[in-house]
């Protein structure tokens, strides 16, 4: 099997990775009313942290429709590739330690949308569609839009709308790539 053939039957074996759009778009949504809702330093924390309910989510939903526990169609490297690409936001996160230090809070949620936009890339290649891509670019876009169209007061307007947008952006991905896998087009 050549490494095209592998990497699209990964993509069919993992619904091109829509359990773990769904998990973070969902925990992207809960952070978006918790900017409406609570003080900004504890919706920017709930932002920063929202990884740590949005994996382990993730991987059960992959257990779920059978992504994970079953043999990977791609060589080892590959796997080693896909985790790499999969922890490469890691990186950015001392900068949004910075923002939430600084008190800068209402920065963190574009600050994260960015990096999350430029980290989907990857998996257009990884998984074979040019759907990341077109999401990437969506939410890296719509993020500086809703930021530069929110009133300025209140100051949790602008972080709201973008995490809106992100965690919408994201499951409208997901839900394409399950009506795509489910009528296998």
């Amino acid at each position: 099997m050549d490494l095209t053939s592998a990497l699209e039957e990964l993509a069919n074996q993992n619904i091109s990775g829509a359990a773990f759009l769904i998990a973070y778009g969902a925990t992207w949504l809960v952070c978006a009313v918790m900017w409406q809702k609570a003080t900004a330093r504890t919706a920017a924390l709930a932002t920063l942290f929202q990884g740590m309910v949005a994996f382990p989510v993730a991987i059960g939903l992959s257990f779920l429709v059978g992504a994970l526990g079953e043999p990977s169609p791609v060589p080892r490297d590959i796997t080693q590739l896909s985790i790499l690409i999969g922890i490469s936001q890691v990186l950015g996160l001392p900068f949004m330690i910075y923002l939430v230090i600084t008190q800068r809070y209402a920065l963190l949620p574009i600050a994260f949308a960015s990096m999350v936009s430029m980290h989907f890339v990857l998996y257009s290649w990884l998984y074979q569609t040019p759907g990341y891509i077109v999401m990437a670019v969506l939410i890296s876009i719509a993020a500086v839009v809703v930021m530069l169209t929110a009133p300025k007061e209140p100051q949790r307007a602008g972080p709201a709308r973008v995490c809106w947008v992100t965690g919408g952006l994201l499951l409208l991905t997901a839900s394409a790539f399950l009506v795509l896998h489910l009528f296998d087009i």
